[in-house]
């Protein structure tokens, strides 16, 4: 195949993943709500650009996240919708959308982000030729990103993470490309979008470990006869550590102009991520290393790079099989009915209890230390493992297989080792924190993931010698065509997909929003829609109901009869959000009655990925 023609093809092929996940992140665009997006659309995005305008810079800090990434984005859509809240009606008892302004206001402050990410594939594929020097390889792994049913769900949604991964990700890639090129641009770019990265989310500092690791294993996996380290180099890769961090605060500082007044705020997110015991402890540990450093300098060096290039294969290889034996376990247990470890009852109960608190009841109360962190790790890798795609899932397994068994290349031993001590490193971090991880806490895997099944693609085609062009045009045809099947079964509810590695009966996802606006169109399909009275666990059907959504789920019967309830699978687990009849002399059924009768006395339900358990379902209520 000449080079122009496979030129083409190439660029041809990227163009049309570039549309595809354009296209699938259009359909249905404007016809859901998730929680929390109405805090951004109706106040915090306003507040950014007000606190701005004003020099109110108080203002800038707009939440916890902090989320500024989707004040500078989305709020594009400001300068078309100046009053998005002017469109909700809400009073003591009911709340009342426009509903015919509902999806124009979507639109506005959501398509900003989809174009973003859009454009940002490009960049994707531009970063990746720089770090190895491959078109196919980068063009492999921008068909996996792009056609990701995660990450075009998250794409659609205005919340911090759906920035998380685009910065995250091209921080990450930015930086292979500095290792591989050593040119300044990509260490600036690193450090601008690591920047962009924690305007999205404080947790984003976390990358900063990765981009260690990448430094450590390109010590361990480069060739031996490099293996004596010359400690100064090593030092100004440290030093350009440093610099990275340096940018991205300046960048973080920039753009949040309420530090100046309150300095706190620069530190609070990370605060939040890291206990406090467990960050005086890095601090103490980091200390302890550079005075070690300092003492011994060339020793230390030589001595680390000397025993890393020694044991560099071992030290790969296991890690590759604690990530196996991980993988395993989950597969072994989710096939056996969970009867290992019930991670389904487990995160119910939490989630009954409340995430935040980590509690789970007394599930747990009789193991010992062992049993009960391998559980608790296992329920933190539970909801990623099992948002891969299959192909993505065996093709993980097949380079974690070719790692453990030494024929792996240098070069993507450096990412596989990284990228997979990164993702250990991350479930136990989860566990430290005491929170209770879902498809949304590991979107900074996703993208590294789909890197790593695009290599193992490139490595499987090598191993059956099979390294003629025309199998590679092949191979991105397939993973074209299998991905976006993938993409097509689970749509519009992207963000839901689940491997069909999980049996149904399981799910590790949730009615984030999806399907109530099916059943919002169910109900304004009665003819007195507009007279009707909904409590809904989830205020997120309230935009599209033509109707009146209770806003208490205490509900007096003497002032309100609600004629129907709207429950989900979450709001059945959560006391707080099960409605509650306040009327001790009411003769009719209690409000206990309707949940307890959920599974089958129900007018309406939609199932999310036709799994029983991820539900969205209308109650009549019995008068």
């Amino acid at each position: 195949m000449k080079i122009q023609n496979e030129k083409i093809i190439i660029f041809s092929l990227l163009l049309v993943s570039v549309v595809l996940f354009f296209c699938f992140g259009f359909y249905h665009l404007t016809k859901f709500e998730t929680t929390d997006e109405h805090l951004w659309k109706y106040d915090r995005i306003g507040s950014y650009w007000e606190g701005l305008r004003d020099k109110d810079w108080e203002k800038t800090y707009i939440n916890d996240k902090p989320g500024v990434t989707i004040a500078l984005f989305s709020g594009i859509g400001l300068l078309f919708e100046p009053e998005p809240e002017k469109y909700r009606i809400k009073d003591k008892f009911f709340t009342i959308f426009n509903t015919n302004k509902t999806e124009r206001v979507n639109f506005v402050f959501r398509f900003p982000i989809l174009l973003l990410a859009t454009l940002s594939l490009p960049l994707f594929f531009w970063l990746i030729r720089k770090a190895f020097d491959s078109d196919w390889l980068a063009l492999f792994s921008v068909i996996f990103i792009a056609l990701n049913p995660i990450l075009v769900g998250i794409t659609q949604i205005i919340n911090p993470d759906s920035f998380l991964w685009i910065f995250g990700g091209l921080s990450v890639f930015s930086y292979l490309a500095f290792l591989n090129k050593k040119e300044k641009k990509f260490l600036l770019m690193t450090g601008i979008f690591t920047g962009f990265a924690m305007l999205s989310k404080y947790t984003a500092i976390i990358l900063f470990l990765l981009y260690f690791l990448f430094f450590l294993a390109k010590i361990a996996f480069k060739k031996n006869e490099d293996a004596n380290a010359d400690y100064k180099l090593i030092l100004k890769e440290i030093l350009n550590l440093f610099l990275i961090f340096f940018i991205s605060i300046a960048i973080f500082i920039f753009f949040i102009p309420a530090i100046f007044i309150e300095p706190s705020y620069l530190t609070k997110g990370v605060a939040q991520f890291f206990r406090r015991g467990n960050l005086n402890g890095l601090i103490f540990l980091g200390i302890f290393i550079l005075g070690l450093i300092a003492f011994y300098r060339n020793r230390f060096f030589n001595f680390s790079a000397n025993f890393l290039a020694k044991h560099k294969n071992k030290i790969l290889a296991v890690v590759c099989i604690l990530f196996a034996l991980l993988l395993l376990l989950l597969v072994i247990n989710v096939w056996s009915g969970q009867k290992l470890i019930p991670l389904d009852e487990l995160r119910d109960t939490a989630y009954a209890q409340e995430p935040k608190k980590f509690n789970f009841g007394r599930m747990l109360k009789d193991d010992g230390f062992f049993e009960k962190n391998i559980k608790l790790y296992s329920l933190e890798a539970y909801p990623f493992i099992f948002s891969l795609n299959p192909l993505s899932f065996l093709l993980v397994i097949f380079l974690l297989g070719r790692a453990i068994f030494k024929k792996i290349k240098d070069d993507r031993s450096i990412v596989l080792f990284s990228v997979i001590s990164f993702s250990l490193i991350y479930f136990l971090m989860t566990v430290a924190v005491r929170v209770v991880a879902n498809v949304r806490y590991s979107l900074i895997l996703q993208s590294l993931f789909s890197f790593l099944s695009a290599i193992a693609l490139v490595a499987l085609l090598e191993s059956l010698k099979l390294k003629e062009r025309k199998y590679f045009v092949f191979c991105a045809f397939f993973i074209l065509v299998i991905n976006f099947y993938f993409l097509w079964s689970i749509r519009p509810f992207y963000f839901s997909y689940e491997s069909p590695l999980l049996p149904k009966k399981f799910t590790v996802n949730s009615t984030w929003g999806s399907g109530f606006y099916e059943a919002a169109e169910y109900l304004n399909s009665k003819p007195d829609a507009e007279n009707l009275t909904i409590y809904s666990n989830s205020a997120t059907i309230c935009p599209f109901f033509k109707g009146k959504c209770l806003n208490s789920r205490k509900i007096d019967l003497n002032i309100v009869k609600p004629d129907y309830f709207i429950i989900s699978k979450r709001g059945e687990l959560k006391e707080k959000n099960k409605f509650i009849f306040t009327n001790p002399d009411f003769k009719g059924k209690p409000s206990s009655y309707y949940f307890d009768n959920i599974e089958n006395n129900y007018e309406w339900a939609i199932f999310i990925g036709d799994r029983r358990e991820n539900y969205v379902k209308i109650v009549k209520f019995e008068k």
